[in-house]
């Protein structure tokens, strides 16, 4: 019998995929994602596997060596920049999930606390009715709208107008602004409101269908608003906050007089006739303490009104602004209906000594119609819906006025104690 051990075919099997295993197990452990202080745990885990195993040669352990060595020598920021890879990896998955599930998470927690709403419910949803109240889903935006107000403002009327914009307007929104406030002051000088109550929208409001059918009412305002005159849906000016601008216009008088009255006017208005007389008269009788300013605004459905207009502001040029005016309040009814309105026109010029090339150059001379047209923008901004209008002393008076009636308002303001008394 041979003293020689003899080797088993087995053993030697065993023991080669016990090396192949082990170093399987080296290389995976070189791939895994390890953090510094979990280094010791995964060395402390390969010794004591390395240790069972049973007949360890030197060859083996020297693989273990190795395996120490490998371990220290694994590259950290290698770890680092992986472990925030794989950080951003999961957030991102748990946000997709969220986004995804969110919508059954919201339905499952009003389920068990029957409160609210979750976007898949009311996907469809027309009508809902929740806590006592009903909720109608419509098409159009939400509207808001910013109501210019004060408390003291007896004539100010907007909560019969609310209503019947809601009616209109379903999804409107609105938010009162208190003029008397620092904060609302500022707002109304923003939004270059002249007078109260006003009312601003959003500028949501042009993809309603309110708007769509009455887009004539509305116009735009500073800061991508918009406006509607509130006097031409039959809501009256309760207070003005602001007087007219007495740097525009034809200007006539004293510029330091204590009464100014600013008159809105048209020449070929017949009430605008009967008022020239009675501001004539006034200023002829108060002289230097009444100064008048005027701003024409001629009526666009008479075809001549403009030009006619602009002749005024000619011979206002010229000097001769009241004498002109005669002739035109005079002979309204031919200018009103000539084919030749610029012949007659110079033809009044020429009666009156005018000089007749600088007239004709000034009625066609363009910066006269941007003056009626800043003219009309600001009758606009100050509710002015006819002529004749004026102010007095930043007080309105619509139409006809009497002598009488301009006369005592005048000797009020020059006179407030002899008038108190009486």
């Amino acid at each position: 019998m041979d003293k020689h051990k003899r080797k088993n075919p087995r053993k030697k099997h065993r023991d080669s995929s016990r090396k192949d295993y082990k170093k399987k197990f080296v290389e995976e452990a070189k791939e895994e994602v390890i953090v510094e202080e979990d280094k010791e745990v995964v060395k402390n885990f390969i010794d004591n596997t390395m240790n069972n195993e049973m007949n360890t040669t030197e060859d083996e352990i020297g693989e273990k060596n190795d395996l120490d060595n490998n371990t220290n020598s694994f590259d950290i920021q290698k770890y680092v920049k992986l472990k925030k890879n794989n950080k951003t990896l999961l957030a991102i998955a748990i946000l997709l999930g969220g986004i995804a599930g969110g919508s059954f998470f919201i339905d499952i927690a009003q389920l068990f606390s029957h409160r609210g709403f979750s976007a898949r419910a009311l996907q469809d949803a027309q009508v809902v009715e929740y806590d006592g109240n009903t909720w109608v889903r419509y098409d159009d935006p939400k509207i808001t709208v910013d109501v210019f107000d004060a408390d003291d403002c007896k004539d100010c009327v907007t909560d019969e107008v609310l209503v019947r914009l809601r009616s209109l307007i379903p999804t409107l929104e609105a938010h009162r602004i208190d003029v008397r406030t620092a904060e609302g002051k500022q707002l109304a000088k923003n939004n270059n409101i002249k007078y109260i109550p006003a009312f601003v929208f959003s500028d949501d409001i042009v993809n309603s269908d309110f708007y769509q059918n009455a887009a004539i009412l509305f116009k735009e305002a500073p800061n991508n608003t918009y406006y509607f005159e509130a006097t031409d849906v039959g809501v009256p000016v309760g207070e003005y906050l602001e007087n007219p601008s007495t740097d525009t216009g034809i200007n006539l008088g004293n510029a330091d007089a204590k009464v100014t009255i600013v008159a809105y006017t048209d020449f070929t208005c017949k009430m605008c006739k009967a008022v020239s007389l009675v501001i004539n008269k006034v200023k002829s009788e108060f002289k230097d303490d009444v100064r008048v300013i005027i701003k024409a605004i001629p009526n666009p459905e008479q075809k001549n009104a403009k030009k006619i207009a602009v002749a005024a502001q000619c011979a206002y040029e010229q000097g001769k602004f009241d004498e002109y005016v005669g002739t035109l309040f005079n002979q309204q009814a031919t200018l009103i209906k000539s084919e030749k309105v610029t012949e007659l026109l110079s033809r009044y010029a020429t009666n009156l000594k005018l000089d007749k090339e600088q007239f004709a150059n000034c009625l066609v001379n363009e910066d006269n119609q941007k003056k009626l047209d800043e003219n009309q923008q600001e009758a606009s901004q100050f509710a002015v819906i006819g002529t004749p209008t004026l102010f007095i002393n930043g007080q309105p008076h619509v139409g006809v006025i009497t002598y009488e009636n301009l006369k005592d308002q005048i000797e009020t303001i020059l006179n407030p104690e002899e008038k108190t008394q009486e």
